[in-house]
């Protein structure tokens, strides 16, 4: 008589690795990375990976706790931003931390509505803090202003809101004067270098094309012109509005621009004498008429023109008065 068969059950391998993830709390598959129905071993054998090795956070971790507490701030240490704490200037226990970590800065109370009411306290103070930081970058002697600014923190973090406005725009009136200084020094310095530059060019134009009489020697002239607006530009500059150091640019251009129109106005007065439309200038007991001109008259009437810019507007608006009113009377007709 034959033995009975005993059926056996067959589990499904995913399945059975499921129940195992799921035991030890591992997520299961989905439902679209089990097998189909042809049994198909390439989805088999990926549900195991799957399970075997879980996927990694790409997450970086913190190497260091960043501080957060007022007993954090320290010198040698790092702040909240990463950047290393180099002085502190005031600390009121419980309250508050003044240091310096690349520029001033406060550390709050570790209190959130205590910490809250301090940041009220110096909003006012923002605009202004922001422009003292930004035009003290670059600076080496920076460390009287940033004295100040920790001091208006100060001020206003105690409650005298007033004393520290007018110590953060004491700071702010004394990092605008240095940097006018520099400004002022980068100015002189761009604009004599572009006066050595335009010399050479000028006396290498005299020795290509020369002028063979004084009375027309324009190079000449535009020597003179030169040398007399540099020589303003000396005079001029302790009181001459001059951009900040922070752009170059805008003094470099200013400076060259007025040695040029020195340059100009020195050849454009040569003209005026040369073609007759100027037949005589007075400067003090000297009388300059184009016919006479010598080599010195050139080297007087070129610095003179350079010296004043505003020489050459000047005479043509005199010599032709009639005109230039009729021109504006023509003009404000023509508005209306």
């Amino acid at each position: 008589m034959p033995e009975p068969t005993t059926e056996l059950t067959v589990i499904p391998i995913s399945a059975a690795l499921g129940q195992t993830a799921a035991a030890e709390g591992a997520p299961t598959s989905p439902a679209s990375e089990q097998p189909n129905a042809a049994g198909s071993r390439g989805d088999t054998a990926a549900a195991p990976r799957a399970a075997a090795f879980p996927e990694r956070s790409n997450t970086p971790q913190r190497s260091t706790e960043q501080s957060s507490k007022l007993s954090d701030i320290q010198i040698g240490k790092s702040d909240g931003r990463g950047l290393k704490v180099t002085h502190i200037y005031a600390t009121q226990t419980d309250e508050y931390v003044i240091y310096q970590a690349g520029e001033v800065m406060v550390h709050f109370a570790d209190d959130q509505a205590k910490a809250q009411l301090q940041r009220k306290a110096i909003l006012p103070l923002s605009s202004a803090r922001a422009e003292v930081n930004s035009l003290l970058q670059g600076l080496t002697c920076r460390e009287v202003c940033d004295r100040q600014l920790a001091y208006a923190l100060q001020l206003a973090l105690d409650g005298d809101l007033d004393g520290a406005k007018a110590t953060t725009a004491s700071a702010r009136a004394a990092v605008l004067a240095k940097r006018a200084a520099r400004g002022r020094f980068q100015y002189l310095k761009w604009s004599y270098g572009a006066a050595a530059l335009l010399i050479g060019l000028l006396f290498l134009a005299s020795r290509l094309y020369p002028f063979q009489e004084a009375s027309s020697d324009l190079w000449l002239a535009a020597k003179a012109g030169l040398i007399g607006a540099a020589f303003s530009i000396a005079l001029a500059i302790r009181g001459r509005t001059v951009a900040l150091d922070t752009d170059l640019l805008d003094n470099i251009t200013d400076g060259t621009l007025r040695l040029v129109i020195g340059v100009i106005s020195a050849g454009v007065i040569l003209l005026l004498f040369a073609s007759g439309i100027l037949p005589s200038l007075r400067i003090g007991d000297a009388d300059f008429s184009g016919g006479n001109l010598t080599w010195q008259m050139v080297l007087v009437v070129g610095f003179v023109g350079g010296f004043l810019e505003r020489l050459v507007p000047d005479l043509l608006e005199k010599k032709n008065p009639q005109v230039n009113g009729s021109m504006t009377t023509a003009g404000a007709a023509a508005s209306r």
